[in-house]
């Protein structure tokens, strides 16, 4: 995959140009269904089903094409030298259109862990979270991982194996910046977070997993 940068750039530039027409598509959309206005709170579910519906209409081949990149700069990240992981988290950091998608494509990976490619899926989604390298909020990482992990019990993988491979790749941090991202993995099991929100959830879906197989 030699020519990522470039395919990176070009995407880039048409994605500048459809988020033009996705937010003149998302304006006329939310005219048309009365959510935008002096006083109005619309709810989650409507801001969400209009930016579909203005997605749709202003095309969605160019969110194809993304979503097929950050597939393969997964895969690339991890078969990479740690110089080359460094210059994938800056390009896409620095690549403001695609950096504005990113951040949905890793919310979406635990609904991406299912079916035959499971494990592909879970390990492609661990390296965007690495690729991201914390410049989400802490919250929203926290709560994407827990996710995550509970969806790989859910669908029978042994999410810890894993989890310590991509730690072992992520941004280990230096004293003049940078994420800090594989001491983030490495201690999520022993947080707070994991304890409270995330322990019990994956006990469930392990013990569904479990269940499943036993009846098949």
């Amino acid at each position: 995959m030699d020519d990522w940068e470039a395919r990176l750039t070009a995407l880039e530039g048409r994605l500048r140009e459809w988020n033009v027409r996705f937010e003149e598509e998302l304006a006329k959309v939310s005219k048309e269904r009365g959510i935008r206005g002096f006083l109005r709170r619309p709810g989650p579910d409507a801001l969400r089903a209009a930016a579909e519906e203005a997605q749709r209409r202003a095309g969605t081949e160019v969110l194809g094409v993304f979503a097929a990149l950050a597939d393969e700069l997964c895969d690339l990240y991890e078969a990479s030298l740690p110089q080359d992981r460094a210059k994938i988290r800056a390009r896409v950091g620095s690549a403001e259109n695609v950096f504005g998608l990113f951040w949905s494509y890793v919310e979406q990976g635990p609904e991406r862990v299912r079916g035959p490619n499971a494990d592909k899926s879970f390990r492609r989604a661990l390296l965007a979270l690495a690729i991201d390298d914390l410049r989400a909020g802490i919250e929203q990482v926290d709560e994407v991982l827990g996710r995550l992990l509970v969806a790989a019990a859910a669908a029978g993988i042994d999410w810890k194996p894993h989890l310590a491979e991509v730690a072992r790749i992520a941004n280990k941090g230096m004293a003049g910046g940078g994420g800090g991202m594989r001491e983030y993995l490495t201690d999520y099991e022993g947080s707070a977070y994991f304890r409270d929100g995330v322990a019990e959830r994956l006990r469930e879906a392990a013990r569904g997993a479990l269940s499943a197989r036993t009846s098949a």
